[in-house]
């Protein structure tokens, strides 16, 4: 399962939805992935930061009880194509999110987000939340 921004912050700030969703995947062993994008989106939170220490340590930890998950040529591919849709379509996401969203394509691993945003894209990207 791949993990989008909106679930880490979630988890960090406490949300019970995100934590009992995180209990759940433990539950059933199965890994959790972190993408290089997100990880960008993390380190960018720790530079906006006003606790940049306090950040940077609960990045690092979550880096390192986590598979880092690089963003590879067929991502990239995905990424474009559905970039590429969307603008088509009159419709714009972040490219971020669209890197994102391409790394679960390709990789054939459901999204785990709370951004509905996400909904827009292609119904080949496999969508998990935490209502």
């Amino acid at each position: 399962m791949i993990l989008e921004t909106s679930f880490i912050l979630d988890l960090w700030s406490g949300d019970r939805r995100a934590v009992a969703k995180a209990r759940e995947i433990d539950a059933r062993g199965e890994p959790l992935y972190l993408p290089t994008p997100v990880l960008f989106e993390l380190w960018e939170g720790v530079a906006r930061s006003e606790r940049p220490r306090e950040e940077t340590a609960k990045v690092r930890g979550f880096i390192e009880s986590h598979d880092l998950l690089p963003f590879g040529d067929a991502d990239a591919r995905e990424a474009g194509l559905l970039s590429g849709a969307l603008a088509r379509a009159g419709r714009k996401m972040g490219t971020v999110d669209v890197q994102v969203a391409g790394m679960a394509k390709a990789r054939g691993e459901p999204l785990l987000t709370a951004d509905r945003r996400f909904r827009e894209l292609s119904p080949d990207v496999r969508l998990e939340d935490y209502p």
